[in-house]
C-alpha cells in the first residue's frame, strides 16, 4: 500500500489521532488528492467525492477520524489486497496528525436499493446473472480465508451491462455469520424480481437457497455460483431473451410449449441439482480449501522435512475453473496479463489456451465424451503445461505445491484414500484431500533433481498418479525435461499460504 511522501501533516504512526473534528473543506489537498465534494459524514469518518491530482481520475476519499486508526489501516490493507473486477478498488491509505485518509475506486452510482425504491423489476435472467457475480466473488474470499463486513442492496451497484460492482467488503479478522447479508440480498432481488416471467419461479427457489429456511440452511456462495449457472443456462436453452436482445420469430403456440416444457424440466432439475449439492456431491462441491499443518513430514528420498502451515486445493482444478480464467485472461490488457506470467517465460510462450481445448470444452460443456471418456465441466482440465499452470495459481493468488508440501498433503489426515483408476469428476463426499494418487497426475511448482542421475540439472516435476498410470501412487515423481509437456492426464491444482 502506497504511503505518498507529501501528505498533509505527515506523521509515521497512524496512532493517536486529534479528538476533535478535522478541519475538512473542499479544495484541502491530501497528498496527491483533493477534496471535491462531501457525500457522507458518520461519527467516525467523512466520505467525499475528489481527484487524484497526478492522474487526473476521480475518486472517493473516506477521511477516518475515529478512535482505533489501527483496526482501520488492519482493514484497508486487505482491501487493497483483493483485485477481482467485482469489489471495489483500493488504491492507498495516506495517514496524517488528524486523520487517515483512504483513496478508493468511484463506484456506479445505480444500486439495487434504489432500482427496487424506483420500482424498476429486473427479468429473471438478469437476476440470474447478478447473483453469480456476487456469488463468485464471495466464494473466492472464503476460498482465501479473507473475512467480509455484511452489506445489503445499497453496496452492490450496477454498471453497464448490469456488470455488478461491489463497496469493498473485505476485512481484516475473523470471518463472521453472513445471515444478515444474505437476507438483505435475497430482500432486494424479490422485490426487483419481475413476477410472471419465464424463470421467476426458479428464482424465487433459488433465493429461498440463499438465505436458508427454517428447514434447510441457507447453501454456501459455491453452491450458489452453480445454481445461478445452471438456472442461466436454463433460461437461455429454453430460448428465454434478455432484456433488449432481439426477438425470437417462431409460432407462439410452438414456443409456449417449448417454453413450458423447458421451465418443468428445468425447474425439476433445479430441485434435483440443490439436493446433489446439499450432499456434497463430488461432481459439484469442487472448491473446498483444507488446511495442512505446519510440522515435520517423510520425504520419500528418506529423512522428514519441516514445514510451515499451508492451504491446499481439495481438489485439482476444473475445466469450468480453468475456462473462468481464460474469460478473464481475454479481458486482460498485455500489461495486467504480465503480471500474471512466470519470471522466466519463454518469449514465444504468447497464450493459456490447453492442447485441444477447443475440441474438449464444448464436449465438457454438453457432457458428451472425449477420448472414448466421459467429460464434464467438473472434470480435471487437462494438456496445460507448466507455464499455464503456474500463472493460473498467479491469478488466483496462489502457487503450485511444491514437493514438500506434496507429500505432507498425501500424508495428513485429510486426505482422502485411492479415489479412482478412471478420469472422473474432481472431489469428494468429504472435506479431504482428493486426487494426490488418482484421476490426474499433477505439476509441482519447483524443479528438482532426480535423485537417481544427480548430475543432471533439475528439471519440472509431475507428481502423483493417474487414470493412465493407475499402479503408482501419491509418492510418484516423473521429471520431465520440457516444462511445454502437455498430456491428456496431467492437470493441477492450486496451494495457498496461510494468511
Amino acid at each position: 500500500m502506497l504511503i505518498p511522501a507529501q501528505v498533509l501533516h505527515p506523521q509515521t504512526s497512524s496512532s493517536p489521532l486529534n479528538a476533535s473534528l478535522p478541519n475538512l473543506e473542499i479544495g484541502l489537498q491530501i497528498g496527491d488528492y483533493v477534496l471535491s465534494s462531501r457525500l457522507e459524514t458518520f461519527p467516525d469518518r467523512q466520505v467525499w467525492l475528489g481527484k487524484q491530482v497526478s492522474v487526473k481520475r476521480k475518486v472517493e476519499i473516506v477521511c477516518y477520524y475515529g478512535p482505533d486508526p489501527e483496526s482501520f489501516l488492519a482493514d484497508i490493507r486487505v482491501k487493497a489486497r483483493v483485485e477481482d473486477g467485482v469489489l471495489g478498488l483500493v488504491y492507498e491509505a495516506i495517514p496524517t496528525k488528524e486523520f487517515i485518509a483512504c483513496a478508493r475506486e468511484v463506484l456506479p452510482r445505480k444500486s439495487l436499493a434504489t432500482i427496487a425504491e424506483d420500482d424498476l423489476p429486473l427479468l429473471p435472467v438478469e437476476i440470474t446473472r447478478i447473483i453469480s457475480q456476487i456469488a463468485t466473488t464471495l466464494k473466492t474470499l472464503d476460498k482465501r480465508g479473507i473475512a467480509r463486513n455484511n452489506f445489503d442492496g445499497s453496496d452492490i451497484r450496477l454498471g453497464l451491462d448490469n456488470a455488478v460492482r461491489m463497496h469493498n467488503i473485505a476485512k481484516d479478522g475473523p470471518r463472521i455469520d453472513d445471515a444478515d447479508s444474505r437476507r438483505a440480498l435475497a430482500e432486494v432481488l424479490r422485490k426487483l424480481l419481475k413476477i410472471g416471467q419465464p424463470g421467476a419461479t426458479r428464482m424465487g427457489t433459488l433465493l429461498d437457497y440463499i438465505e436458508g429456511t427454517e428447514t434447510q440452511p441457507a447453501i454456501s456462495w459455491s453452491q450458489t455460483e452453480k445454481l445461478a449457472r445452471q438456472v442461466d443456462d436454463q433460461l437461455s436453452m429454453a430460448n428465454i431473451p434478455v432484456r433488449h436482445a432481439a426477438p425470437v420469430m417462431e409460432s407462439r403456440k410452438s414456443y409456449q410449449g417449448t417454453m413450458i416444457a423447458g421451465l418443468i424440466c428445468g425447474l425439476i432439475a433445479l430441485i434435483i441439482g440443490f439436493f446433489v449439492f446439499r450432499g456434497g456431491g463430488s461432481e459439484f462441491e469442487t472448491d473446498l480449501v483444507i488446511t495442512v499443518p505446519g510440522g515435520r513430514y517423510p520425504h520419500p528420498d528418506g529423512g522428514v522435512e519441516s514445514i510451515d502451515s499451508f492451504r491446499i486445493d481439495a481438489a485439482e482444478v476444473t475445466i469450468r475453473e480453468y475456462a473462468e480464467f481464460m474469460v478473464a485472461w481475454q479481458g486482460m490488457t498485455r500489461a495486467q496479463q504480465q503480471r500474471f506470467w512466470p519470471a522466466n517465460k519463454p518469449e514465444d510462450k504468447t497464450n493459456v489456451r490447453p492442447e485441444e481445448w477447443n475440441t474438449y470444452f464444448p464436449l465438457a460443456r454438453a457432457k458428451g465424451v472425449y477420448n472414448g471418456l466421459d467429460i464434464g465441466l467438473d472434470y480435471p482440465v487437462i494438456g496445460v503445461d507448466w507455464w499455464d499452470a503456474r500463472t493460473y495459481a498467479n491469478w488466483k493468488k496462489g502457487r503450485l505445491p511444491n514437493e514438500e508440501e506434496w507429500w505432507a498433503a498425501s500424508s495428513s489426515l485429510e486426505s482422502a484414500s485411492k479415489q479412482s483408476n478412471t478420469w472422473r469428476p474432481v472431489g469428494g463426499l468429504e472435506k479431504k484431500i482428493y486426487g494426490l494418487d488418482g484421476n490426474v497426475s499433477e505439476w509441482a511448482g519447483e524443479f528438482s533433481k532426480n535423485p537417481a542421475f544427480p548430475i543432471d540439472s533439475p528439471k519440472a516435476v509431475i507428481l502423483g498418479s493417474s487414470f493412465r498410470k493407475p499402479s503408482k501412487d501419491a509418492l510418484n515423481r516423473e521429471w520431465v525435461d520440457d516444462p511445454n509437456t502437455r498430456r491428456d492426464d496431467l492437470g493441477f491444482r492450486v496451494v495457498y499460504d496461510v494468511e
